[in-house]
């Protein structure tokens, strides 16, 4: 799961169009996928992997598949969480800001354009 997580932070640094989304956004969360965890923390505009898991807000935990579908952004959180493969801990605000940036990550270079 590391390495999605790596390719998918590597993906947003190339998705300039999502910046705006971040740029005063300030939250930590906890990715959870059957042994393995991941911290993303975004602040400042900026989005990175934590190995700190102090002062964690929010949490979102599925099988594997069903992260990789959400790193990949082939299917959106709350599809996921509405099927019942994803369990998200975040108030709804916090939770359509992570499926606005997971999804809008895998977006292809035309939709960068046209936003």
């Amino acid at each position: 799961m590391i390495e999605l997580a790596e390719k998918f932070l590597e993906k947003f640094t190339f998705q300039g169009h999502i910046l705006s989304l971040i740029k005063h956004t300030e939250i930590k969360v906890k990715i959870c996928c059957e042994e393995e965890t991941v911290i993303i923390e975004i602040k400042n505009g900026k989005m990175s992997l934590l190995n700190d898991q102090k002062s964690i807000c929010y949490e979102v935990k599925g099988d594997s598949d069903t992260i990789q579908q959400l790193f990949e952004g082939t299917e959106t959180l709350r599809t996921l969480e509405k099927k019942g493969r994803l369990t998200v801990s975040a108030p709804l605000r916090t939770t359509l800001l992570l499926e606005s940036i997971f999804f809008l990550t895998k977006a292809h270079e035309n939709l960068a354009k046209v936003i």
